[in-house]
């Protein structure tokens, strides 16, 4: 990284409200879990591993040069992406050690150990976000592969931490006031993720490095996957809609839609998914969008169903006006006059 790149990603994070907003959520609730006694322990055992499974998910938007993620109550379920949780593993195992080791080896020996894991970590945390893979992310040959991908480049992101600590540390010594500290060494945690993200955009090493997956997941692996994410969807939605904000849950479905592989499939998951809502008028609705691309894909047998469907669970459902005459053509042609009876009545 160029001088420019350097203090352009060292700004980064204050130009991305998310961000802005998750460093102070977590720096909030941390904060609270230090000063809660017995109850901050069991914040904090809920609130670490959902505060690097958020950092790791900051990585791979940096990574793929997407925007960053928002905290939401998926990060705080441990049942989700058990990958995820490596760092948590490994944050207690370098807290152990260094306690074990200041009576072997003096504090300056653990402080030069802290050093070099500086260096090592944002590879380790690279190829975790890439492959997945907890095991791969302690491969010393994975994480050199890692450093070699990046290039020169990769070093500006362990110069910056080890530098900030040293301005913390001096700081402290200063007498600054122990939560803006705290405050920028949240933000400094950030930066770690941020810039290595940046680095593996910058090298494209997602595509270049030769990790292999550790697992390769079945058939039914990814359909459960699929399911599971249009679950989270579907129920973001629902918060949208049951507020009154009917347009906004059909907008944030629409945006995953437009990625999903097998449009037509996914547009009947969510109408069925809709109809075991309390309410049918939101799946109603959506029909009407479904049954203009159905129409448009000339599935009239998918078609016929879906009109049948919507008259049974409300007999005053109709189509877009502009989808009318072609549905009466279409159920004219197919001999569904019981359709064209029903919805002129």
């Amino acid at each position: 990284m160029i001088a420019t790149e350097v203090r352009r990603e060292l700004l980064y994070p204050l130009t991305d409200m998310a961000i802005i907003f998750a460093m102070i959520f977590f720096w909030l609730l941390f904060g609270l879990a230090q000063n809660a006694g017995l109850l901050g322990i069991v914040l904090m055992i809920i609130l670490m591993p959902a505060y690097l499974r958020y950092l790791l998910y900051l990585l791979e938007a940096r990574a793929n040069n997407r925007s960053a993620p928002v905290p939401d109550m998926a990060m705080f379920n441990p049942a989700d992406n058990f990958w995820s949780l490596a760092p948590v593993v490994l944050i207690a195992i370098a807290i152990w050690a260094g306690i074990l080791l200041v009576p072997i080896i003096s504090l300056l020996g653990v402080m030069l150990i802290g050093v070099a894991l500086m260096v090592i970590v944002p590879a380790s945390m690279a190829v975790l976000a890439i492959t997945h893979s907890p095991a791969e992310s302690l491969n010393p040959a994975a994480i050199l592969r890692m450093v070699r991908a990046c290039g020169a480049a990769y070093f500006a992101v362990p110069v910056v931490l080890i530098a900030m600590s040293c301005v913390f540390a001096g700081l402290y010594m200063a007498g600054v006031p122990l939560f803006l500290i705290d405050l920028a060494t949240s933000y400094q945690i950030v930066l770690l993720f941020t810039m290595t993200g940046a680095v593996l955009y910058a090298n494209k090493v997602a595509v270049l490095v030769d990790i292999p997956d550790p697992v390769e997941p079945t058939t039914d692996d990814l359909a459960r996957d699929l399911d599971h994410e249009r679950q989270k969807v579907a129920n973001h939605a629902y918060g949208f809609i049951s507020r009154g904000n009917r347009q906004g849950g059909f907008a944030h479905i629409r945006q995953w839609l437009e990625n999903e592989a097998v449009v037509e499939e996914a547009y009947q998951w969510f109408f069925h998914e809709m109809l075991k809502w309390e309410s049918a008028d939101p799946a109603l609705f959506f029909a009407q969008d479904y049954l203009a691309l159905l129409l448009k894909w000339k599935k009239d047998d998918e078609a016929l169903k879906l009109i049948a469907r919507c008259l049974h669970e409300n007999a005053r459902w109709r189509p877009l006006p502009e989808n009318r005459d072609d549905v009466n053509e279409l159920a004219a042609r197919h001999g569904r006059d019981d359709l064209i009876t029903q919805m002129k009545n």
